[in-house]
């Protein structure tokens, strides 16, 4: 049984992920709308695109989550999260350095539409409704809980919470590379 970790343990380091990334927040916060809104080429994302791009991600992922929790699989005795076989593979790719894909459609932001420190206020609420699924999940089989995501492709409920806290953390640290960028710019 490969990558099993007991469900105690995983929540403890998704809500520690929660945690770390809420607090980058707060270095993003003192920033001027000219830093937050600069980029070192038009086609990549300034520091609040970073932050729409995971508004738009956790909208996607919410609802989809609502709904496995609308009927869970209840926590066997083993109560432990094992990735799901296409979460594995999502994962592998996505949170390795040596990959780089775009973002599917509905979850790009828009380039065009202007955002504003309001994209930080929106993405802590974000946070709040995310530890709020980690209470919600005590009692509930993480790996047998399955979440249809694409046409063929499901994850299961420990895969979406561990790609949802681990995928901000991903985009959190282009934002901060953005923002050194900016200040070796003088931005």
């Amino acid at each position: 049984m490969a990558n099993a970790m007991e469900k105690g343990l995983f929540l403890e380091d998704l809500r520690a992920k929660i945690q770390e990334n809420g607090e980058a927040v707060t270095l993003f916060q003192a920033l001027t709308l000219a830093q937050l809104q600069w980029q070192l080429e038009p086609k990549e994302w300034n520091i609040l695109q970073c932050f729409d791009h995971l508004n738009l991600t956790h909208d996607y992922y919410t609802p989809k989550i609502e709904g496995a929790l609308a009927a869970p699989q209840p926590a066997s005795k083993r109560d432990v999260y094992e990735p799901s076989f296409w979460g594995r593979i999502y994962m592998y790719f996505s949170f390795n350095p040596k990959y780089s894909f775009p973002a599917a459609a509905e979850i790009a932001p828009d380039t065009a539409v202007p955002l504003d420190t309001t994209t930080f206020s929106h993405y802590l609420a974000r946070q709040e409704t995310f530890l709020d699924f980690l209470e919600r999940v005590a009692e509930v089989d993480l790996t047998h809980t399955r979440i249809p995501i694409a046409r063929g492709v499901r994850f299961n409920l420990g895969d979406c919470l561990k790609i949802l806290a681990y995928h901000d953390a991903l985009h959190i640290g282009q934002a901060r590379r953005v923002l050194a960028s900016a200040r070796e710019h003088n931005v």
